[in-house]
């Protein structure tokens, strides 16, 4: 097979059209094949060591079936929190717990601020968690089990 074009990374990958010499009737978007049952525009093996699908938003978080209010138990949170030159607005998300933060110029060197979704789903624990994180607490767990302990107290 002098002469035939190979492609440099073996033999399981097929040569473009323009390569193979003559031209074939391609189905969908002149995709054909495992490319096009993999929504690739180029020919691609089915197992493929260099392709790799990633999911970058993949969050997996406890479902807390337990009634409460959970925008309240945030704002109480930040009250015992209370971080410094930081604003924060609170609101209720649909999917996950997302907390967004940046720098806030009009409060000066340091100031920031901080917006927090808050899912109907979402648990004391980690929405205790996320605050003590965004505050900068340094010793995160105490704080979390001290705002759960102080919400326990103020139910009672």
């Amino acid at each position: 097979m002098a002469g035939a074009w190979r492609h440099p990374r073996g033999p399981g990958l097929r040569a473009p059209a323009r390569c193979r010499g003559r031209q074939r009737r391609r189905g969908r978007r002149g995709r054909s094949g495992a490319a096009a049952r993999l929504g690739y525009a180029h020919p691609v093996r089915e197992r493929d060591a260099h392709h790799v699908e990633i999911d970058r938003q993949r969050h997996v978080e406890y479902r807390d079936p337990s009634e409460f209010d959970r925008i309240a138990f945030a704002m109480r949170a930040l009250d015992r929190l209370r971080p410094k030159r930081m604003t924060v607005a609170v609101y209720p998300a649909i999917a996950a717990l997302r907390v967004e933060r940046g720098s806030n110029l009009q409060r000066g060197e340091g100031g920031s601020w901080a917006i927090v979704g808050i899912p109907p789903h979402a648990s004391r624990e980690h929405i205790a968690y996320a605050l003590a994180e965004l505050a900068g607490v340094e010793s995160v767990p105490y704080a979390v089990q001290s705002l759960l302990a102080a919400d326990r107290n103020a139910d009672a």
